[in-house]
């Protein structure tokens, strides 16, 4: 790990007292410290909390030595009292006045969170490797998962056995030399790691009310910054049903519980959509947007007029710009197939494909 690269934390906070503990223990470890010797620099923004998080922060701080802790409570007016706001307050301090923002590199989590404790670490040597911005796995508490049943169990293990393979099918039709397997596709406020340099390009955060994490890293992509999900970056996030941020994984685990115990099927988005993006992602990557006839052949392949493809000024736009507008995440899709059915589906279509990459 290179010793000319600097991390600084970032952590919006809202009514987390029980869990700050948790989190200030797994910075304060981290392999990061030990190598160097150095204070890690953290903030924590405060959101309008009222469970008393000042004063268990205030007593804790003395007993880490070595994190270099700066907090902020902060009570924002209703319209702003949100996660957008307090991440980017966080993130906008632990930038501020930094000397060298290529080789400082800002990380954000949550409060609920404990990152693994080379979380730090992993999360620079990606950085190193060559990525612009590094997304970590996050993974839910297996104690608290274990309390919500059975059931649940088997649903949360089956989608992820599904989220896997539709990741695979992904790397297989479009893969990404920056981002090759072992890997997994979280790139939430969970774990987020980018270059001050990057952050800055793009405008930084912006206070929205809800997946302010997912906007910043579509910003950076659009803007050409290659996106790593690293497996060895990890952090463990509680998995509770009650969350603090609108459409958060609170209440996607919310829904979960009550679709099982109301004993409607698992539905997961079509594998075909899946397929479909990543392969307009690989046509929009390997068309030469400087020449004509190559613009003209994705024109009638994505069945869009040209003129979408430029800027409104008949300027260029990049390669991220497009897939961001032709072929983005669909966070949102509905979810229309038997779980069960998807895995064989995908399962079916990686093997094909697998046996066309060997066959050549």
């Amino acid at each position: 790990m290179s010793k000319h690269y600097w991390p600084r934390v970032a952590v919006p906070a809202r009514n987390e007292a029980g869990r700050l503990e948790s989190l200030l223990n797994s910075l304060a470890y981290q392999t990061w410290q030990t190598l160097y010797g150095k204070r890690l620099p953290v903030v924590i923004v405060l959101n309008n909390c009222d469970d008393g998080s000042r004063q268990v922060l205030d007593q804790l701080v003395p007993h880490y030595p070595t994190l270099d802790l700066t907090i902020l409570d902060v009570h924002f007016p209703p319209s702003k009292a949100h996660v957008g706001s307090a991440r980017r307050l966080a993130m906008e301090t632990a930038c501020h006045c930094v000397a060298d923002p290529a080789r400082t590199v800002l990380m954000t989590t949550d409060a609920d969170a404990t990152p693994d404790l080379n979380w730090v670490a992993a999360n620079i040597a990606a950085i190193e490797a060559g990525a612009d911005v590094v997304g970590g796995e996050i993974v839910a508490d297996r104690d608290e998962e274990e309390r919500l049943g059975a059931g649940f169990l088997a649903r949360a293990k089956r989608h992820k056995h599904y989220s896997q393979l539709a990741d695979k099918l992904t790397s297989l039709i479009d893969p990404l030399s920056w981002d090759r397997a072992p890997r997994h596709s979280d790139h939430s406020g969970g774990s987020i790691a980018v270059t001050v340099q990057a952050y800055r390009a793009v405008g930084g955060m912006y206070a929205l009310p809800f997946r302010e994490d997912i906007d910043l890293v579509e910003r950076l992509t659009a803007a050409g910054a290659r996106l790593r999900h690293d497996p060895d970056v990890r952090v463990t996030v509680s998995a509770r049903i009650v969350g603090r941020a609108a459409s958060g994984m609170a209440d996607c685990l919310r829904g979960w519980l009550i679709e099982e115990r109301e004993g409607r099927p698992h539905l997961v988005e079509d594998p075909m959509w899946i397929e479909q993006r990543a392969v307009r992602r690989r046509a929009i990557r390997t068309t030469n947007l400087d020449d004509p006839d190559h613009v003209d052949e994705l024109s009638r392949f994505l069945q869009v007029p040209r003129r979408k493809l430029f800027a409104p000024d008949g300027g260029p736009v990049g390669t991220g710009h497009l897939i961001r507008r032709f072929a983005p995440d669909e966070l949102d899709a509905v979810p229309t197939v038997p779980v069960g059915i998807a895995i064989a589906l995908i399962n079916q279509r990686i093997s094909t494909l697998e046996g066309q990459v060997h066959a050549a």
